[in-house]
C-alpha cells in the first residue's frame, strides 16, 4: 500500500520524485550499494523491479543490458524518451502479478535482479508476488540485491518517526524482513545501512541467491 494523500501526491510525478531523493542524499547512497552489492558489469544483463524513473541507470556500467519494470505509466514514459536512443535499454508498465506465470523474453535470464524502495509499499502477498517474479527472472548464478526501509528494535524516536511518513505503508522489520524473503528464497544475507542519507533513515540490503 502506498500513501499518496496531500502533499504526498506530488512524488508521483518523477522531476519531484528525483529532486527530493538528491536532497536527502538518495543519490549519493545509491551509488554506494551499487558499487558494494550491485557489483554489476558491462555484458550483464540487470532487471530493475519497481524501476521508478530509472535512476538506477545512473550507477550502472556501460555496456549493460537494462530492463525496467515499474506500474507507473508516468514514471516509464519518463524514462523512455530519457532513453529513446539507447537499445540497451528497455521498459515495461505492470505489476508482477501479470508476468510472475508467463514471462516475457525481457524478463527472463537476469544476471541481478535489483529492487530499490518498492517492497516496504507492497504488502506480504505483493512483496512475495514480487519476490516469486525475481527468483523466476535469474539466471543461474544470478542474484537478487533488494534496498529497504527497515525498523530495528533499538532506534531513536526521529528515525522511526521518519519511516512511518514514508509514503510505503509496509516498512517491516528486520526479522520480518527475514521471515518474507524466506518464504522465497532459501539462500540470503541481510545488512543494515545507517548514514547513508542525510536524515536518520534505517535501510536494509537484502542479498538472495536461488
Amino acid at each position: 500500500m502506498q500513501d499518496d494523500r496531500g502533499l504526498k501526491r506530488i512524488f508521483t510525478l518523477s522531476w519531484a520524485y528525483n529532486l527530493f531523493q538528491e536532497l536527502v542524499g538518495a543519490t549519493n547512497s545509491r551509488k554506494w550499494v551499487a558499487e558494494h552489492f550491485w557489483r554489476a558489469q558491462p555484458g550483464q544483463k540487470v532487471i530493475d523491479l519497481g524501476c521508478g524513473p530509472a535512476t538506477a541507470v545512473h550507477f550502472l556500467p556501460p555496456g549493460v543490458k537494462y530492463v525496467g519494470f515499474d506500474v507507473s505509466d508516468k514514471y516509464i514514459a519518463s524514462a523512455k524518451a530519457k532513453y529513446a536512443s539507447d537499445p540497451d535499454k528497455t521498459f515495461l508498465v505492470g505489476v508482477a502479478e501479470d508476468f510472475v506465470d508467463h514471462l516475457p523474453p525481457q524478463m527472463q535470464d537476469a544476471d541481478l535482479v535489483i529492487i530499490n524502495g518498492l517492497l516496504h509499499h507492497l504488502n506480504d502477498d505483493e512483496a512475495l508476488t514480487a519476490l516469486k517474479l525475481a527468483h523466476k527472472s535469474l539466471a543461474t548464478g544470478g542474484r537478487l540485491v533488494c534496498l529497504e526501509a527497515s525498523f530495528l528494535i533499538s532506534q531513536s524516536f526521529l528515525a522511526k518517526w521518519i519511516l512511518k511518513q514514508d509514503r510505503g505503508q509496509n516498512v517491516r522489520s528486520e526479522p520480518e524482513w527475514k521471515a518474507l524473503v524466506s518464504k522465497t528464497f532459501e539462500r540470503f544475507d541481510t545488512y543494515i545501512l545507517t548514514g547513508l542519507l542525510r536524515i536518520p533513515y534505517t535501510l536494509i540490503v537484502i542479498e538472495a541467491k536461488p
